[in-house]
């Protein structure tokens, strides 16, 4: 059985039209090879679109809230294609675990996961609202899989030292990502710097 302990890696939607990433994220996971990793990837401008149209239609928060998580379906797909020698797509939490007794790197899709969460635990599930974002989705995720830490892979530099609370002041995570995380740590890379 592995032991390693669990990160969930979110990837920011800003980092998807970045040519390096392929490159970049490979060499990034290399070096975290003593962890067993989940991949969670930000809306992008994907989510931006569906951000668009709640505003233009009026959808509410409900309805836009499970199609921007619909939308991070397609961002783990596209990341899935570049960088698919190495991951698999996971819907749910078995399909995690599956991924990692073949060796391969999970990208979540997170619909499924999160809808069995919203059933199972309504107390604890996110709020369906623009507050939160695929940050406090992949923090929700880390605590849903016992994850032991969580790292915020981004375009842009954080201050130091590293304060969740500063980064939800100057709007590098959403504000729920401080409650969604619970006491899981968290580190924040700009990966188009390393």
């Amino acid at each position: 059985m592995d032991e390693r302990p669990i990160v969930v890696v979110k990837v920011g939607g800003s980092l998807l039209d970045w040519p390096d990433l392929p490159r970049k994220l490979t060499d990034f996971l290399d070096d975290i090879q003593h962890y067993r990793v989940v991949l969670a990837v930000g809306g992008g401008a994907v989510a931006d679109c569906i951000r668009a149209l709640d505003q233009t239609h009026k959808l509410g928060d409900s309805r836009s809230h499970w199609l921007a998580i619909r939308a991070l379906g397609v961002t783990a797909a596209i990341l899935h294609e570049l960088i698919s020698d190495q991951s698999v797509l996971a819907n749910t939490r078995e399909d995690v675990l599956g991924a990692w007794s073949r060796g391969l790197v999970p990208i979540l899709a997170p619909l499924d996961l999160l809808q069995f969460d919203e059933n199972a635990n309504p107390a604890d599930s996110l709020p369906h609202s623009w507050d939160v974002t695929s940050d406090s989705i992949a923090a929700r995720v880390a605590v849903l899989l016992g994850a032991d830490r969580i790292i915020l892979l981004k375009s842009v530099s954080a201050p130091i030292p590293l304060d969740a609370e500063q980064l939800i002041a100057q709007g590098m995570v959403d504000p729920w990502f401080h409650r969604a995380r619970g006491r899981i740590p968290f580190d924040y890379v700009n990966l188009r710097e390393i």
